[in-house]
């Protein structure tokens, strides 16, 4: 008796597992079948994306070994073409290239648009920071120094590895439009930094012995204030010399 009842109860898990098969089978294999297409989908993804590195490393190389050979304009038609179809790396540093070609031929304008450009694009912080001083740099003869110290600023509040030479040339350019104490400031701190290398607080203090030799010598504020006081009287003592000779007249 014992055997046929688990016969029947077998019978019955049997019965009970093929409903709930007919019923959900369909949307487990449809799951399967997604993940299975997911898991290739990404293979295949990964793959193309590796073929198209390995494809923009060898143009790079390539637009680089034209760069070396002093091809320029075959170098320049390179890197753009990676600009325009490369991925995101490979186009950022192809920018950046591409704007030292324009510094090396002396066109500073577009050197410090086309850093600009890769330091907006680029995904890497340090590329970021790299290209926004080089833009700096490249446009430095044509902006004041409150144009240069307003786009370096971030990096020297940010304090990354680009604060002290951001610094450096904000310095440069308030020394350029003579203005002695905003370079002498950024100077002192170059000069001071433990950051700083040997070579940029050589240039620090050479900056600030022009700045000692060339600036005018600064007046004491209490010297000032007796000077504006002694020129007010000057200019005041004429008047009172009339105001006397029109009363002498009115008398006689």
């Amino acid at each position: 008796m014992v055997d046929v009842f688990d016969e029947v109860e077998e019978e019955l898990r049997k019965e009970r597992y093929m409903q709930m098969l007919r019923s959900w089978g369909p949307w487990v294999l449809g799951a399967a079948v997604a993940v299975i297409a997911g898991v290739a989908g990404y293979q295949g993804w990964r793959a193309w994306q590796d073929s198209q590195s390995a494809q923009a490393s060898a143009q790079f190389a390539e637009a680089r070994a034209l760069h070396e050979a002093g091809q320029t304009a075959e170098a320049a038609d390179a890197y753009a073409l990676l600009v325009s179809e490369g991925p995101r790396g490979y186009a950022t540093l192809s920018l950046l290239h591409q704007a030292a070609l324009a510094s090396e031929a002396g066109n500073n304008e577009e050197a410090a648009r086309l850093y600009e450009e890769a330091g907006q694009r680029s995904p890497v912080a340090l590329i970021r920071d790299l290209a926004r001083y080089q833009s700096a740099v490249a446009g430095f003869d044509s902006l004041s120094s409150d144009d240069l110290a307003l786009r370096l600023d971030p990096l020297v509040s940010g304090g990354g590895g680009f604060a002290l030479l951001s610094r450096e040339l904000i310095g440069a350019a308030a020394l350029r439009d003579e203005r002695w104490a905003e370079a002498r400031r950024h100077y002192e701190f170059v000069q001071l930094s433990i950051d700083a290398s040997e070579a940029m607080r050589t240039r620090a203090r050479d900056a600030l012995a022009v700045i000692a030799r060339e600036a005018p010598e600064e007046v004491p504020a209490e010297d000032a204030a007796d000077e504006t006081a002694e020129a007010a009287d000057t200019a005041a003592a004429p008047d009172s010399a009339d105001a006397a000779a029109q009363e002498e007249d009115t008398v006689e």
